[in-house]
């Protein structure tokens, strides 16, 4: 089977029979079959043009100044329309002009709608309005005040929004009291007034008057915290105020008296490296310094078996906990600080999981049952709520009449004044024939509290 086609300028048809569209027409397309020409068929194709449906423009605002020239770019679809040609035509050649390409010109100022129009499909057209106006530029202040050293960036804006050349030239008036950079950042040099001037091609410069005042020096300065303890390898953010809050310069530098105790960065972030107390001073650019008291305690783990304060642990007071399993501890036997505990690291009804005491060298430590038992420094802070141990009034826990109880379990609750027994109860949270439920009594500065089996007993002040 043979193709032909007899009008190749309408279309064109491939051996395989795809017919292809050239321009608008007629063509006749015939198949003839091989080694006999009699035997033939044709069919009449039609090719219609095609019309341009759509139009869109590069902008469909534009602002520009007099004598301007702004080119908008038109888009004919589909993009195998016959005829893409667009015409241009302004509503008002007194303010703006447009050619054949769409190059519009301003003449003067006002209003104009420029429209473009498809030539081969009048309905489709599309409109740019037009304004034409000065070029101007405006600055975000009239006036300006700052301090020496200190900076404000000034911000320009330039009409209309299309317009060309619109680069801000800034000057100061006088640089040894404040100086402009290119994108307007205005710095105080020393007390004093200068006028910065904002200038674009084409337009009149403004001007911003600036006041520079003498700096407002840092009269104190304060930390959030005085002191804090802080386990080794934890970290702990320090904010420092600088006063008055019109401070010129707020810089706070930060430093430590002890970089093997703990270091600070910064930004005030400290992290505790070992043992011991460091001091974090915050300092302002003027001297003047606040002080952040950072202790690490020591921390020692001991395992089962027999130790002596003093060779194997330094004396001190010791919070001691477990953090696997539970076994007995022994401490001080044969002193008025004799530890007898079943140590736990949960909270049972056999064991308690933290007893707090002071060691002192010579004093015997024993461990039975326990792979791990963590001896940690504590100083004395006052409270409320204590747990199995030895406390001291006036130290540990305020003086005053109180109402003793616990949440949970029995133990034992001893209180001596000098040699005196004041107090010697089990302390339960249930009621029977062996225990109390609360005990109520007055404390005195130096009495000595012994706390065996509880893990929490309540002081309620009376």
């Amino acid at each position: 089977m043979t193709w032909s086609t007899n009008n190749a300028a309408v279309a064109t048809v491939d051996a395989s029979g795809n017919v292809k569209a050239v321009k608008a027409g007629n063509a006749t397309i015939t198949a003839t079959a091989k080694g006999n020409p009699n035997i033939k068929k044709s069919i009449t194709v039609t090719v219609t043009k095609i019309v341009p449906t759509d139009l869109k423009l590069s902008k469909s605002t534009l602002n520009i100044t007099k004598n301007q020239t702004f080119k908008v770019s038109a888009t004919i679809t589909p993009a195998n329309a016959a005829d893409k040609t667009v015409q241009w035509k302004s509503s008002n050649t007194k303010v703006a002009t447009v050619d054949t390409k769409g190059n519009i010109k301003g003449v003067a100022n006002g209003k104009a709608t420029i429209t473009a129009t498809a030539k081969d499909n009048s309905k489709v057209s599309k409109t740019v309005a037009v304004t034409v106006s000065a070029k101007t530029v405006k600055v975000n202040k009239t006036s300006l005040s700052i301090s020496e050293g200190k900076s404000e960036t000034l911000k320009a804006t330039v009409s209309p929004s299309d317009s060309t050349d619109k680069t801000v030239s800034w000057k100061s008036s006088n640089t040894k009291v404040a100086k402009v950079d290119s994108k307007g950042k205005v710095t105080g040099v020393k007390k004093g007034t200068a006028t910065i001037t904002a200038s674009v091609k084409g337009a009149k410069e403004v001007k911003v008057k600036v006041t520079i005042t003498a700096p407002v020096a840092a009269k104190s300065i304060k930390v959030n915290k005085t002191a804090a303890t802080l386990d080794k390898g934890k970290t702990l953010t320090l904010s420092a105020t600088v006063s008055p809050s019109n401070t010129t310069n707020k810089t706070v530098k930060w430093k430590t008296s002890n970089d093997k105790v703990a270091k600070v960065d910064s930004k005030g972030k400290v992290t505790a490296l070992g043992a011991g107390t460091a001091k974090i001073t915050a300092s302002t650019t003027n001297g003047k310094n606040a002080t952040a008291t950072i202790t690490v305690p020591y921390v020692k783990s001991l395992s089962a078996g027999t130790w002596k304060a003093g060779k194997d642990l330094p004396a001190g007071r010791y919070k001691i906990t477990t953090n696997s399993g539970s076994g007995n501890l022994f401490i001080g036997m044969g002193t008025d600080r004799f530890i007898n505990e079943i140590l736990s690291s949960e909270q049972d009804d056999f064991g308690v999981i933290a007893v707090t005491t002071d060691i002192k060298n010579g004093d015997s430590i024993e461990i039975a049952g326990l792979n791990n038992v963590q001896f940690k420094q504590v100083s004395n802070v006052k409270s409320n709520t204590l747990h199995a141990g030895y406390w001291t009034v006036g130290k540990d826990i305020n003086p005053g009449k109180y109402k003793i109880t616990t949440p949970s379990g029995s133990g034992n609750l001893i209180i001596y004044r000098g040699s005196s027994l004041l107090v010697n109860e089990i302390l339960s949270n249930k009621s029977d024939d062996y225990s109390v439920t609360s005990v109520t009594t007055t404390l005195k500065t130096g009495d000595r509290i012994n706390i065996s089996s509880l893990n929490k007993v309540v002081f309620t002040k009376k």
